[in-house]
């Protein structure tokens, strides 16, 4: 980087360095074509720049097309809710697939990188006993009837896409737009995306998954199919004679009730293929829009990040998915940062 490729006025930490050539507090991304981060804690991306791209991931686009300010927040601040902090949909979701990834032989990681234990998720995070129990429940049901699935796959497979753009740096350096993201289980030819929901009919709905599907298929063409495997989220009524039960009364009663109507819990289940899930094909989704799609998008973040255009959409606050308000509320709300509830997202520098 060079002292001309940022632009001052953007950042009141800006800090010239000894050498006169950046900023003290600027340092590199991973990968080269990435814009870098700050090392101030309170930091995330260098917001002083713009001559290096910001990766584009499903989620990420979602959160520009929701909410600029929400994008800026997340991608740029780094802003994240803490795990301790997150929803209780969320923590279950997120033990599920932990859980999952575990049967399947892989190995499980919290977010410093570090390999752990599903004890140690349920800590890290601070799951409810109740909420536990319930992914126990579906878990011993899940086993007892035999699930299977094809072997030779590549659990949480990275997608690492490079789309060229129609535009050059200053520096007549191509520009191309980074595409990020996992797959849960990938195969040669296919690839699996789970899901813990209550609202499981979100996942068989093709125009909804457009976006999401649409984006593993467009980074690997050898791609055929997908299959979502979605488990409904157990609602069992905790009233009655039930008011007072326990835990581990609850997972009992879970997983009885998903013995005795497994279709109802794992979505499409076959009890002749022990397997479940609804299928999609490549041939169902535009990739060619969807590609011209991200670089529109990543043409209008560019424009947002030069113009500082993170203004907010207070239309969807409170109603960022159904009934569900926005994680970062709070946070636009006080413009404060509570310490209490986010934190800044781990920075995967150059060194």
């Amino acid at each position: 980087m060079k002292l001309s490729d940022f632009d001052q006025s953007k950042c009141g930490k800006f800090c010239i360095n000894s050498q006169f050539t950046t900023c003290q507090y600027y340092q590199d991304a991973e990968n080269e074509l990435e814009n870098g981060f700050c090392s101030l804690p309170d930091f995330y991306r260098c917001i002083a720049t713009t001559t290096k791209v910001i990766p584009l991931s499903y989620s990420s686009v979602s959160d520009f097309l929701t909410c600029h300010r929400l994008y800026y927040l997340k991608a740029i601040r780094g802003i994240q809710v803490r795990d301790e902090s997150a929803s209780s949909p969320m923590k279950m979701g997120t033990l599920w697939d932990k859980v999952l990834q575990k049967h399947l032989g892989g190995k499980i990681y919290d977010k410093a990188g570090k390999e752990t234990t599903i004890p140690g998720i349920i800590d890290q995070y601070q799951i409810l006993p109740m909420d536990v129990a319930k992914v126990k429940g579906i878990y011993r049901a899940y086993k007892d009837l035999e699930i299977s699935v094809d072997p030779d796959y590549n659990l949480q497979a990275k997608i690492n896409l490079k789309i060229s753009f129609d535009k050059t740096w200053a520096d007549n350096t191509p520009v191309e737009l980074l595409l990020t993201g996992f797959y849960d289980r990938k195969y040669q030819n296919s690839f699996v995306e789970n899901k813990f929901s209550s609202r499981p009919e979100m996942y068989l709905d093709q125009y909804f998954l457009q976006s999401q599907i649409g984006t593993y298929f467009l980074a690997d063409p050898s791609l055929r199919e997908c299959i979502m495997e979605i488990i409904r989220v157990p609602a069992l009524k905790q009233t009655g004679k039930n008011k007072e039960e326990t835990p581990e009364e609850l997972q009992e009663r879970v997983y009885q009730d998903a013995i005795s109507r497994p279709s109802f819990y794992f979505i499409g289940f076959n009890p002749k293929t022990r397997r479940y899930g609804k299928r999609y094909y490549r041939n169902e989704f535009n990739t060619e829009d969807l590609k011209a799609r991200y670089m529109h998008i990543f043409r209008e973040i560019f424009d947002a990040r030069i113009m500082d255009g993170w203004y907010r959409n207070d239309r969807v606050c409170n109603n960022i998915l159904p009934g569900i308000s926005c994680d970062m509320l709070s946070c636009c709300r006080n413009e404060v940062v509570s310490e209490e509830i986010y934190q800044i997202r781990k920075k995967k520098t150059k060194f």
